[in-house]
Order: C-alpha cells, then sequence, then structure tokens
C-alpha cells in the first residue's frame, strides 16, 4: 500500500533521521519519486543513485556519497536510493524532469560510468 503522500513520508525519515543524531540521510525512493523530491529537498544538497534490487553494487555510490558529505558536512546531504527496474526506468523518470536552468547541474552519465555502478548489467 502506497502512503498519500509519499513526499511527506520521505520527509518524515529523513526527520526521523536527524533526530536520532545520524549524520548519514539515506531513503529509498520509487522513479516517479524523482521531481517531488528535488522539488521538496531543494534546500539540501541530493545525491540520486539507481539502484536495481539484487544487482546493483552499492559501495561506489556510498563512496560517492560520503566524498560529497565530508566536502561541505555543515550542509545536509542526501543519497536517495531510486528502486528501478532497468537503467532504462531511471532515464526515463529523469528524461520527464523539466528542463532546469544552466546553474542546475543535471547528471548524464556515460554507458560506461553505469557499468561501474551496475557491474556490467546494463538493462
Amino acid at each position: 500500500m502506497k502512503p498519500k503522500n509519499p513526499i511527506n513520508t520521505i520527509l518524515d525519515a529523513l526527520a526521523s533521521q536527524q533526530r536520532q543524531g545520524e549524520t548519514s540521510l539515506i531513503v529509498r525512493i520509487e522513479p516517479d519519486l524523482i521531481q517531488d523530491a528535488m522539488n521538496a529537498l531543494r534546500g539540501y544538497r541530493t545525491l540520486f543513485a539507481p539502484v536495481i534490487p539484487g544487482l546493483t553494487d552499492t559501495v561506489p555510490i556510498y563512496e560517492i556519497y560520503e566524498r560529497m558529505r565530508q566536502a561541505n558536512e555543515t550542509k545536509h546531504t542526501i543519497l536517495l536510493f531510486v528502486e528501478c527496474q532497468s537503467i532504462r526506468e531511471f532515464r526515463e523518470a529523469l528524461d520527464r524532469r523539466p528542463l532546469r536552468k544552466s546553474s542546475e547541474w543535471r547528471s548524464s552519465f556515460n554507458d560506461s560510468e553505469w557499468r561501474f555502478f551496475f557491474n556490467d548489467r546494463i538493462g
């Protein structure tokens, strides 16, 4: 059963992690929530990482996240694992996003970078 307002659920999970003193803020979302999460978390640094359950090696993702977090410890950095069935699903979710200002960086990994995260199992 999906919650009525998934963004509030995400924000509640992050707030709970902060109250517990967690310094790493990590949540899992569905691909169709990427834009809503971006809007809700506008004041935070965010890292969206595609995850295919059972296939994705998350160690390199955590390493990148930790480097981002340590680069500016005064600002919260949130890692959002986007659970997908394939890379195509993740790319399609990104393509549905409205175009942003040039000051907002949009990730456009090439296939070799995707292979790095997914151990040569691109869907």
